[in-house]
């Protein structure tokens, strides 16, 4: 669950992208710097300027600081909650939602056997290292 507003994150695709804009920058941004540091030509400055409000309301980004710009101010926002953040909670409603043996699967049939002998090699470790974890706290 998301620890900002305790509710599952649900991000458009739009939202997404300014999100992963903002993730992806150390400061924080305006409107314009997020338009201009995307790789999306529909991200405008336009489109921008909907979804922030969104994010407000869904307390996922906060204005950190209002800068000069030319004769006016723009308000800067840095991101409330980190990617990693937002992929645990999406991978964690999936999982519920579909079942792990379905997610598993989905990600298998994606990826090349090489890739796949990789993984399956990432989760044995982490399966050995999960239940050594375990066995620790019960001793």
């Amino acid at each position: 669950m998301n620890a900002v507003n305790k509710k599952p994150i649900v991000l458009t695709d739009r939202e997404y992208k300014v999100m992963e804009v903002l993730w992806n920058h150390e400061r924080a941004l305006t409107v314009n710097e997020i338009s201009d540091f995307s790789v999306d030509p529909e991200l405008t400055v336009a489109c921008i300027a909907q979804v922030i409000p969104r994010l407000l309301k869904k307390e996922l980004i906060h204005v950190e600081q209002f800068i000069p710009v030319n004769t006016k101010y723009a308000r800067t926002f840095r991101p409330n909650i980190t990617q990693e953040d937002y992929m645990e909670d999406e991978l964690r409603r999936l999982f519920r939602k579909s079942g792990v043996k379905t997610m598993l699967s989905a990600l298998v049939q994606i990826n090349d056997p090489e890739e796949n002998d990789a993984l399956l090699e990432e989760l044995e470790a982490f399966t050995s290292e999960y239940r050594a974890k375990q066995r620790g706290k019960s001793s």
